[in-house]
């Protein structure tokens, strides 16, 4: 794995074929233990990897701002993540490596939630897997409501079936809006292929096989071997 810095963001770097799928994975700074069990759990998968770490998960990972409650509220810097990602991260990356294959926004999250709205946005991707996503979001169903998907695209969603379990009022909605993002995921034409997986157990149970379950739906989906 290669360790580099992209205008000023940290990436870590695996190339295994420059014709293969590459995913672009938003991870916190300092999760190298959490990459490294997703790694040993796809060790089978051919694809190539470049994730990316942000320093501030609520601000960079956030599409707008929102306050959930008194403790905790979100920046909305996602914008610039994504400007960083379209601009700076993709172009690099496809350069120096010669990537030619397809490319994939993977998250946990928030970086679900995000991966998925630049999915939407930026509409240069192939695919998003989305594992356990914070749609819960405010107005999120609304936004995915009006937008739809890259075209011949494939849409990998999951959520763990306690996850609505949450104290707070708003993040416990997160069962119906995922529900309801799948739903408009099967009626969007754009959309080749997706799924929605429900895993055992809330919102922090076995995170790194839920990401590689995910990185391994989309491989054999999006026509990686």
């Amino acid at each position: 794995m290669e360790k580099i810095n992209i205008n000023g963001r940290t990436c870590h770097i695996i190339i295994n074929g420059a014709d293969l799928p590459t995913i672009y994975w938003g991870e916190m700074k300092n999760s190298s233990g959490t990459i490294e069990k997703v790694l040993a759990l796809c060790e089978d998968v051919k694809c190539n990897y470049v994730v990316y770490e942000v320093e501030e998960w609520n601000t960079d990972f956030s599409p707008w701002k929102f306050t959930l409650n008194k403790k905790r509220s979100f920046a909305g810097g996602g914008r610039s993540t994504l400007g960083w990602l379209v601009n700076e991260c993709v172009p690099y990356c496809e350069k120096e490596y010669g990537l030619t294959g397809k490319s994939i926004l993977c998250g946990y999250s928030l970086a679900g939630l995000f991966s998925l709205w630049a999915f939407y946005e930026s509409q240069v991707f192939s695919g998003v897997i989305s594992c356990s996503g914070s749609l819960w979001f405010g107005e999120w169903i609304l936004y995915a409501e009006s937008h739809t998907a890259p075209q011949n695209s494939s849409v990998y969603l999951s959520l763990g079936d306690r996850e609505e379990k949450a104290r707070d009022r708003i993040m416990a909605t997160v069962r119906d809006c995922t529900r309801r993002q799948y739903e408009l995921v099967c009626g969007d034409k754009s959309v080749f292929r997706h799924i929605l997986e429900w895993n055992d157990g809330g919102h922090f149970n076995e995170p790194e096989k839920r990401i590689a379950k995910g990185i391994k739906w989309m491989n054999r989906n999006i026509g990686g071997t």
